[in-house]
Order: structure tokens, then C-alpha cells, then sequence
């Protein structure tokens, strides 16, 4: 990954665009899951809230609706 600073670009601007290469190809995120062993238990854990919260709002986005 890699940014080229070209003669006339404000240095700041450069930097902005690296940063969003490097949010667009997650390389942070990746780091963080390598970082620490997660174990399969909290990944299904983690799963298991996120759809909880979804089937929540879509129950009460349906209970609005009515």
C-alpha cells in the first residue's frame, strides 16, 4: 500500500488519502483480529447480539408501521 506525494499536493492531503486506503482495504481491523486469539465461542456470542439488536428494530419498525 502505498501513496506517491506528487510535487504540488499539500502533504496533508496525501495523508488523507492514505488513510482512506488503508480504512478501504481494513488493514486495521485485520490487525486487531490477529492481534488476540478470539475464541469461536465469542465470535458466536458476537454474532448471536448483532442479529438479537436487527430482530429487535425490525419488530419494532413493524410495530410502528401498524
Amino acid at each position: 500500500m502505498s501513496v506517491i506525494v506528487h510535487s504540488n499536493e499539500n502533504i496533508d492531503s496525501a495523508l488523507k488519502r492514505l488513510h482512506r486506503e488503508v480504512l478501504r482495504e481494513k488493514v486495521l481491523e485485520t490487525y486487531r483480529s490477529k492481534a488476540f486469539r478470539i475464541r469461536e465461542a465469542d465470535l458466536k456470542i458476537a454474532k448471536r447480539k448483532e442479529w438479537a439488536k436487527m430482530k429487535r428494530r425490525r419488530r419494532t419498525a413493524a410495530r410502528r408501521a401498524k
